[in-house]
């Protein structure tokens, strides 16, 4: 999946993006604070929720994507806005009754599911009144013209740099058994969380975490070897061998060192996990990552920066605000961000005639975001 435009617009909180296009690989949203860069990534990630049944209240979007079979969907909807509701979480399962006004969705060109109202018609054919909280894609899901789209939305994977990822998470044995002879294509198109994915993957497939590990490795050359490996009871105390029954961790070993460290820095372990999402997530994915740089050290940025320059099987859409990342990915590649008001507006380089060169483009684009932030 490729999302080639996009337009938002929040009314319960009057937030507007206006019309936006993306480019097919690689697209760095630049800005100053405040100026709506993670907003846009909440927008994106919302519509993933919307097609999966989820309300979102005062919401209204328009959404232009391409599969890798080069098939276009627009898709376009508005709920309701009702006053004073309590926000719900888009991972909650608990829904607040607000409807969908209208909605539409198209393939190239063709209009598949249209909603006015309280009618919905499918293939041009009305159907039996339905669920008037859910988008049309939940409603169709089973059907052979909606199955991709949904498939293609939830390709849709938010990488939260902020989170503070547990170096110790359990693997339940179920899981491992439902996966030991899964396909590396299966893993990856697998709704589980990308530290799970790495530990099955450990163990069940060799040849393809040897691959992950030989990248860690090039970005820490101290690091000789790495095992995910399940604690073993005995060495536990009785009091915590239930507590932590099935407990996995990421152990380490360095150059010229006998003994595994299990105690691995946060910066270090957080770069195994971009590696490990770029590497593991569904082919053909949109991966937003808000501020990728954080936690990751000076030593690591570089290498992580030139990983996802070089990873041409998705579409990213990326915030920072370090001038090391900034500096080394192309003004081509530059979204500039700008808001007034509740007014978001995303703009090229190009836009705002900006050098070509790298080290004449970052002083051009430090001026221009003074200038933003002056109005």
């Amino acid at each position: 999946m490729k999302i080639k435009k996009l337009e938002y617009f929040d009314d319960e909180y009057q937030w507007k993006l206006e019309p936006v296009e993306f480019l097919p690989n690689l697209n760095l949203l630049v800005g100053v604070s405040g100026a709506g860069k993670t907003q846009i990534l909440k927008s994106i990630r919302r519509l993933k929720a919307i097609a999966n049944g989820k309300p979102m209240n005062g919401v209204q979007w328009s959404v232009c994507f391409e599969t890798n079979q080069n098939i276009e969907y627009h898709w376009s909807g508005q709920f309701e806005t009702k006053e004073n509701i309590t926000p719900i979480d888009t991972d909650s399962d608990e829904n607040e009754p607000v409807k969908i006004l209208h909605e539409k969705l198209q393939c190239n060109g063709k209009t598949l599911v249209e909603r006015t109202g309280e009618e919905i018609f499918f293939d041009d054919v009305k159907t039996p009144k339905l669920s008037p909280f859910e988008s049309v894609i939940e409603l169709f899901k089973q059907e052979d013209s909606i199955i991709p789209v949904k498939e293609e939305l939830d390709k849709i994977i938010l990488t939260d740099s902020e989170r503070d990822f547990d170096q110790m998470w359990r693997l339940p044995v179920s899981i491992f058994k439902k996966y030991e002879n899964a396909s590396l294509s299966t893993l990856k198109e697998s709704d589980l969380p990308i530290f799970v994915k790495l530990a099955i993957l450990y163990r069940t497939l060799p040849r393809e975490f040897a691959i992950i590990k030989k990248t860690f490795t090039n970005i820490f050359n101290k690091v000789s070897d790495i095992k995910i490996e399940t604690i073993k009871n005995e060495e536990l105390p009785i009091a915590l061998s239930q507590l932590l029954k099935e407990a996995t961790i990421v152990s380490i070993k360095e150059k010229g060192v006998s003994t595994w460290i299990d105690n691995i820095s946060s910066g270090m372990y957080k770069t195994l996990m971009y590696i490990s999402e770029l590497y593991l997530s569904p082919d053909n994915s949109v991966i937003l990552i808000d501020e990728f740089e954080n936690s990751l050290g000076v030593n690591c940025m570089d290498s992580v920066t030139d990983l996802i320059l070089n990873h041409q099987n998705s579409q990213f859409i990326i915030t920072s605000h370090h001038p090391y990342i900034i500096n080394n990915i192309s003004p081509a590649f530059w979204k500039i961000v700008t808001r007034q008001g509740s007014l978001v507006t995303v703009k090229n380089a190009k836009d705002f005639h900006i050098s070509e060169s790298r080290q004449k483009a970052f002083i051009d684009l430090i001026n221009i975001l003074e200038d933003e932030d002056d109005e």
